[in-house]
């Protein structure tokens, strides 16, 4: 099974911990003798290469570092050394080819630690011909294979340190999602057209209908944070997506589990409240991918929260019993307010002259700073329409011609891998603007549980 393979990839990588040399060599007092290392094995001598299928060339970096400066230049040799794939398979139990040549190639093979330094040049290997020739990519490199590539520190003026002279590079062009932001304290998503009239905000309001999904993996649930003034402000909310107090859906609540998904219906156009009730055995994990997705629909009064494209909870009769033009649902508010303000008269004003201070649609981010998502995100989306279940389970991982479908009012894959600008691909284009830089995480590799192998 395809999410086995992927299961025993991080299991392997997982292992390295307990590899791990205990001795500190960069004590000041140099009561060691000087070693040289690569610094990317000397907090795990496995490193991912997890490639977006995509791509034709991949790069990683690395350099060879000392444990204290020396009082004159080191020289070193590197190498890819095939030989050391056995050594690799028989220590985690796996079965793994090493890579052909003619996908990879090292930018040197010597280096040198000047004196007085502590690391060498930075190196690299390069990943190439990924996708083989021609527009049949004949020759490229199979997709959901795994492969090694072992570089190793052979000869050096001064002793290497056995623990960290090799990594392993697990190289796998995958056909999963390979790229998610990490979003945490401090950093969420904006949404600066959704603020203004005009047409990328009108299709946010007047729904009757909404569905929230996203892919999420949660690095650590909420628990306290430190305030701006200094105090530790005890948290229970880890923040999805959504408008505060009115749609949103986050993990967690006061007096609720903090790590169960709750959607928060308690806006003028749902009125159904928090839903559902607490319920231990719904927690979320850390350290695991979830698709989450909730939805609502003011016809059927139906409320609905998946996980993993399952029906979790669900709840009838739910919210506003009745529907009118002044019951619709407004995820962009504020625009509402600029459309008043270029439009000043009475009844725009009677509408929507309250909405100036109106809460926005966030990503990572609904009542303030502190409750952020402390965690991964990737294929978010907001729907105007209450998606079924089946509808859910199959398109976790991707929506086809997103720009052709009305009722996709936004999709933010996530998948930029550089940068802090997240593209909507949706026909409205209100692309994310982060807060702060966004961390692009190496070795992501989301398993598509919808998908089997035969």
């Amino acid at each position: 099974m395809k999410t086995r393979k992927n299961m025993l990839l991080l299991a392997c990588i997982g292992m390295v911990a307990v590899q791990t040399a205990c001795t500190d060599y960069s004590a000041d007092d140099h009561k060691f003798g000087n070693v040289v290392y690569l610094d990317v094995a000397k907090t795990s001598e496995v490193q991912a290469a997890t490639i977006k299928n995509t791509l034709d060339v991949f790069d990683r970096t690395f350099a060879a570092t000392l444990a204290y400066p020396s009082d004159q230049d080191v020289m070193l040799s590197v190498t890819v050394d095939p030989s050391l794939v056995e050594r690799y398979n028989a220590r985690y139990g796996t079965s793994w080819p090493m890579l052909d040549a003619k996908y990879y190639a090292l930018s040197a093979e010597t280096a040198t630690i000047a004196a007085g330094k502590t690391t060498s040049e930075t190196l690299t290997l390069h990943l190439q011909n990924l996708l083989g020739e021609g527009a049949g990519q004949t020759g490229a490199l199979p997709l959901d294979e795994t492969y090694l590539v072992p570089v190793t520190i052979t000869q050096s003026s001064v002793p290497t340190l056995a623990t960290s002279s090799t990594v392993y590079y697990v190289v796998k062009r995958s056909s999963n999602i390979t790229v998610a932001a990490q979003l945490g304290a401090g950093n969420w998503i904006n949404f600066p057209t959704l603020d203004k009239y005009g047409a990328n905000s009108s299709a946010w309001n007047g729904l009757t209908a909404v569905t929230y999904e996203a892919l999420i993996y949660i690095d650590q649930f909420a628990t306290s944070t430190v305030t701006s003034d200094g105090n530790t402000n005890a948290v229970n909310i880890s923040s999805v997506m959504g408008v505060e107090q009115y749609l949103l859906l986050r993990i967690g609540d006061t007096n609720f589990e903090r790590q169960q998904l709750q959607f928060d219906g308690s806006g003028a156009g749902s009125k159904f409240g928090k839903f559902p009730e607490r319920n231990a055995t719904k927690n979320l994990s850390a350290g695991q991918w979830y698709h989450v997705a909730c939805t609502y629909d003011q016809a059927t009064r139906r409320v609905c929260v998946y996980v993993n494209g399952e029906l979790q909870s669900e709840g009838t009769e739910m919210g506003l019993t009745s529907m009118s033009e002044d019951t619709r649902i407004n995820l962009a508010m504020r625009a509402l307010y600029d459309f008043y303000l270029k439009n000043p008269t009475p009844d725009n004003e009677k509408k929507y002259g309250g909405f100036g201070d109106a809460y926005q649609f966030f990503i990572g981010r609904s009542y303030d700073d502190y409750r952020p998502l402390n965690g991964k995100i990737a294929e978010a989306r907001v729907w105007s329409v209450a998606r079924t279940q089946q509808q859910i389970w199959e398109n976790m991982y991707e929506i086809a011609n997103p720009e052709t479908d009305p009722t996709l009012l936004g999709y933010w894959k996530f998948n930029e891998g550089a940068g802090n600008t997240v593209k909507d691909y949706s026909m409205y284009g209100n692309d994310g603007v982060a807060e702060t830089d966004i961390v692009w995480p190496d070795g992501i590799e989301i398993p598509k549980i919808n998908e089997t192998e035969e």
